[in-house]
C-alpha cells in the first residue's frame, strides 16, 4: 500500500533505535515529503496540502506520543538496572510499540487517503508501474538467493541492530544469534503472497478513487490488514510468524543473559541519551 506502513514504522524504529534522534525528528517533515515524491510525482498543490497534513501529525505527535516514548524508554532502563529482562517483559514492551505505531497509522489514515484520492490517471499509473517493479524485483532477489543466504544476511542484520545496543557482541551472543536464525520457520512465501494480494487490493481501490464511499470502505479494508493481527491463529502464515516471534523473544532474552557489564552499561547509556533527546525535542517549534 504505497510501503505508507513501512514508512511509518521505519521512522518510529529510528526515533526508538536513538540514531540521530533529534536531528530525525526536527526534519520528519522533510523527510516525509521527499519519500512521497520518491513515491509520487506530487503537483506543487498536492505537496502543499501533504505538508500541511504532516506538520499538524508532527505538533500532534510530539505533543501527546513522545511523553509515552519516554516513559517506556525509562521502564526499560528500570528493568535493565534491575536485571528484569524477560519473555514477557519483551513481549510487553513490543506492544507498547505496536500501539505507538498504530496510533501513528490511524492517525495519518485520513490524510493519505485524502491524498490518494487526488491523484490523477498519470500518477495512478506510475504508481502501479512502480508497485509492479518493486514486487518483480523482491521476487528476483528470493529466488537468486538460498535459503542459507537469507538465513546469513537476517544474522547480519540483527547483529547490526544488536551491535547499537550493546556493542561488538561476544562469542556465547553469536552463537545464541546464529541458533536464532536456524530455528526460524520460513515465511518469506507467505509474505511476498500476502503483500502482493495487498497491492492488488490497492490497487483495485485506487480505480474507484473517485467514489468516496466505495473507495473509503477499500482502503479502510487495506488499513485493517496492516495490522499484526488480521489473520486467524489457524493461518500457517500466522503460525510461522507467532512461532517467530516467540524464538527472537527467547533469544533475545538469553543475549542479555549473556551480555557482560559494560554492554549493560553501554545500552543504559544509549537508553539515557535516548530520553534525554526526546526530553529536549521543542513541541512549541514544531507546532
Amino acid at each position: 500500500m504505497v510501503c505508507i506502513r513501512p514508512f511509518f514504522l521505519a521512522c518510529l524504529a529510528a526515533l526508538l533505535i536513538g540514531c540521530g534522534v533529534r536531528t530525525t525528528y526536527n526534519n520528519l517533515d522533510w523527510l516525509a515529503i521527499r519519500w512521497l515524491n520518491d513515491q509520487i510525482d506530487l503537483s506543487d498543490e498536492q505537496e502543499r496540502l501533504a505538508r500541511s497534513a504532516i506538520e499538524g501529525k508532527l505538533a500532534w505527535h510530539c505533543e501527546h506520543e513522545l511523553p509515552d516514548y519516554i516513559a517506556l524508554i525509562e521502564r526499560i532502563d528500570r528493568d535493565l538496572a534491575s536485571d528484569n529482562i524477560t519473555v514477557d517483559r519483551l513481549d510487553d514492551y513490543g506492544e507498547t510499540i505496536s500501539a505507538f505505531g498504530r496510533r501513528l497509522l490511524d492517525r495519518a489514515q485520513p490524510s493519505v487517503m485524502k491524498l490518494l484520492s487526488s491523484l490523477d490517471n498519470s500518477q495512478v499509473d506510475a504508481l502501479i508501474a512502480d508497485i509492479n517493479e518493486r514486487n518483480e524485483e523482491l521476487g528476483e532477489e528470493f529466488e537468486e538467493s538460498t535459503p542459507e543466504e537469507r538465513r546469513e544476511q537476517r544474522v547480519e542484520r540483527m547483529d547490526g541492530f544488536l551491535r547499537r545496543l550493546f556493542g561488538r557482541l561476544n562469542p556465547g551472543q553469536k552463537l545464541r544469534l546464529d541458533q536464532w536464525a536456524r530455528d526460524r520457520q520460513p515465511t518469506a512465501n507467505f509474505e511476498r503472497q500476502r503483500r502482493e494480494a495487498r497491492d492488488q487490493q490497492f490497487i483495485e481501490a485506487l480505480a474507484v478513487r473517485e467514489d468516496p464511499a466505495e473507495f473509503e470502505r477499500r482502503m479502510n479494508t487495506l488499513f485493517e490488514l496492516t495490522q499484526p493481527d488480521s489473520r486467524p491463529e489457524s493461518d500457517p502464515a500466522q503460525q510461522a510468524m507467532a512461532h517467530n516471534r516467540s524464538i527472537m523473544l527467547n533469544a533475545l532474552v538469553d543475549i542479555f543473559d549473556l551480555a557482560d557489564a559494560r554492554q549493560i552499561e553501554r545500552l543504559r547509556n544509549r537508553l539515557e541519551d535516548l530520553a534525554n533527546d526526546f526530553q529536549k525535542v521543542s513541541c512549541a517549534a514544531d507546532a
